[in-house]
């Protein structure tokens, strides 16, 4: 079969699942990924021939598409800010909010990068601690996670890229865990904010395959786990420190509410969807 047949035929496969733009968008990924080509040579390269073990490959791996399992997770890799990072169900697929982030973090940097601190808090893959350290070569960053097991997607990450963060152990909603967490310029965080009531909006493909750790709030709280960011930026922050925060979007306000009750001035920035998704909170 040549690279275009199984184009087509994967094509057809996965249309029970999804609309012809995506089945077609997924198939190209998992044929870049199994003939290992780039996409500028994808069409240059439409009559070479797949080998059994590559067609059994984009069989088995369809199958998986078939499922609901997440692309990312499939191929076990996903792009964040020009990185390639490895993912697994350990840890959530990186979001294009989240590169939102980074380019306001990069934006309101105003220290000698030569002497910042930047701690990553829930660095799940350790897409934020990565790609900040990448763009800020001269700062030291410090990615954080209660899981042992995002901690090794982590690290194996940092050793793949080259790029040198400290992954550390530590539980955010435990105080005693903070004396792992050193003092900060800059503060980040995407922690667990999706409500219990949320549960029943969301697609089975995240419900059924993120780590649910990394996704949901406490069912009673909300916010917990931004009422934990405010005493530890209060605790941990230098002076002119800040912290920068995804949000729910759905208690946008009331998050912002709670920094200011602590005395710290508060910048909400909307995603490219127009909902309330960034906090920027410093004194």
């Amino acid at each position: 079969m040549t690279l275009a047949a199984a184009l087509t035929f994967f094509n057809q496969r996965l249309l029970s699942i999804t609309d012809s733009g995506e089945a077609s968008a997924i198939t190209t990924l998992l044929l870049e990924h199994v003939v290992q080509i780039d996409r500028t040579a994808f069409h240059k390269l439409q009559g070479t021939l797949l080998t059994t073990e590559q067609l059994q490959q984009l069989s088995k791996l369809s199958e998986e598409v078939l499922t609901g399992k997440p692309l990312q997770y499939v191929l076990g890799e996903s792009w964040f800010c020009g990185l390639k990072l490895t993912v697994n169900s350990q840890v959530l697929i990186p979001r294009p909010e989240t590169e939102e982030l980074i380019e306001w973090i990069i934006t309101n940097c105003r220290f000698p990068v030569s002497e910042l601190q930047v701690v990553d808090i829930g660095t799940g893959s350790g897409c934020i601690a990565l790609a900040l350290k990448r763009r800020i070569r001269k700062a030291k960053v410090t990615g954080v996670d209660i899981d042992a097991g995002a901690l090794s997607v982590a690290r194996h990450n940092g050793l793949q890229l080259g790029i040198d963060v400290e992954f550390v152990k530590a539980d955010l909603s435990d105080t005693t865990d903070w004396k792992q967490i050193p003092n900060a310029n800059i503060i980040v965080s995407n922690p667990p904010y999706i409500s219990g009531a949320e549960k029943k909006a969301m697609s089975p493909t995240v419900l059924d395959h993120e780590p649910h750790l990394a996704l949901f709030a406490p069912e009673a709280d909300p916010l917990f786990f931004y009422r934990k960011l405010v005493q530890l930026s209060e605790q941990k922050l230098k002076q002119e420190g800040q912290l920068f925060a995804e949000l729910n979007a759905t208690y946008a306000e009331e998050i912002a509410s709670l920094f200011r009750k602590a005395n710290f001035q508060v910048a909400i920035k909307k995603d490219m969807q127009e909902k309330d998704r960034l906090l920027r909170a410093w004194r």
